[in-house]
């Protein structure tokens, strides 16, 4: 669920999400509790066949420069593909980044929107394939080395793609579409690498340049963007061009193209012998510390300590007679 922080912005600056809440919408969220701000989202015009609605999960981002922006999206589901490609094309989106996989950890995360090569595929009135009578040609590049909940093992790579992506973009005006596949996490850092190396270049990092500043900048307009520590320590790692030495990752995916299915191991923890619960009567107590308890050699040792009128230790509770009655009052309290 959304941090303190992120309720105390919304509050801040009057953000609400009332348009991806509503019944119909709510089906084409992949997250219910992430929500594009209705001030932000992206709002769909290009008429479908069967399809008015105009909610995507997907906000707009503006750049650090004039002609920058971003679309940062959830990965479709299977019932918004249509969605993805009414947004694509309406806003003439010419490069995607796609950060996560479309199986990650066992769980579905992203419904594929391409064809494979030399295929073709129909989303609604979107035909993907390699020639078509009216064509545009959109670039994806899809990062494969970032898991889920933490970041790839080198900031080599996603600097790599970025590269890649701006050199492709060129002079294109229209919004980079970034996106994983809630569209906050792995997104939102991606779009602030982006935003920093627009801020370098233009010269304008001021003396005091905070990252925290764009990610909160990021977040009024995409909730959660840079979703967790571990995405702005590796945005502070990768601004200060600090390559992180190569480790081996414990993360398995099970969508690798022509590879046997991994998932990951997970072993349950060891369960502890259950100890045995013995209350003590009264006349069992020596004041201090509770003696032997019988054959059954449960033994209390001096590291008891008293808490509330009971004696707690090793597990065992010696319980105590309450006192009767409450204590007198000091004579002082009792004078007028």
């Amino acid at each position: 669920l959304p941090g303190p922080a992120t309720l105390v912005l919304k509050s801040k600056l009057g953000l609400t999400c009332e348009v991806g809440a509503i019944q119909e919408n709510v089906k084409k969220n992949r997250y219910k509790d992430v929500l594009p701000y209705d001030q932000s989202r992206v709002v769909l015009s290009l008429p479908v066949a069967d399809c008015d609605s105009d909610y995507i999960n997907a906000s707009f981002i503006q750049g650090a420069t004039k002609n920058r922006s971003y679309i940062a999206s959830q990965g479709p589901l299977s019932s918004t593909v249509t969605d993805f490609w009414r947004m694509i094309w309406q806003y003439d989106v010419k490069v995607i980044v796609m950060a996560c996989r479309e199986v990650e950890m066992g769980k579905k995360k992203c419904q594929r929107y391409w064809t494979p090569l030399h295929q073709s595929a129909a989303f609604g009135p979107f035909t993907v394939c390699n020639v078509s009578k009216d064509t545009r040609s959109v670039v994806q590049y899809h990062f494969l080395s970032w898991p889920d909940h933490d970041v790839p093992s080198e900031a080599q790579g996603v600097l790599s793609l970025l590269e890649l992506a701006r050199t492709t973009q060129g002079t294109h005006t229209s919004p980079l579409l970034v996106h994983c596949s809630a569209g906050c996490g792995r997104t939102g850092v991606i779009c602030a690498l982006d935003y920093i190396h627009d801020l370098l270049v233009t010269k304008q990092i001021a003396a005091d340049f905070s990252i925290m500043k764009v990610v909160l900048e990021l977040r009024k307009q995409r909730t959660t963007a840079v979703q967790t520590k571990v995405g702005e320590a590796a945005m502070n790692d990768t601004y200060a061009v600090v390559n992180k030495s190569p480790s081996p990752s414990s993360h398995h995916y099970d969508n690798n193209l022509g590879e046997a299915a991994l998932y990951s191991t997970i072993k349950p923890r060891a369960k502890r012998a259950a100890m045995p619960i013995h209350t003590a009567s009264a006349n069992e107590m020596d004041g201090e510390r509770c003696a032997s308890l019988g054959n059954d050699d449960f033994h209390l040792t001096s590291g008891e300590q008293e808490r509330g009128g009971r004696s707690e230790t090793d597990g065992f509770n010696c319980r105590v007679q309450k006192p009767r009655g409450p204590r007198d009052l000091p004579a002082g309290w009792r004078q007028l």
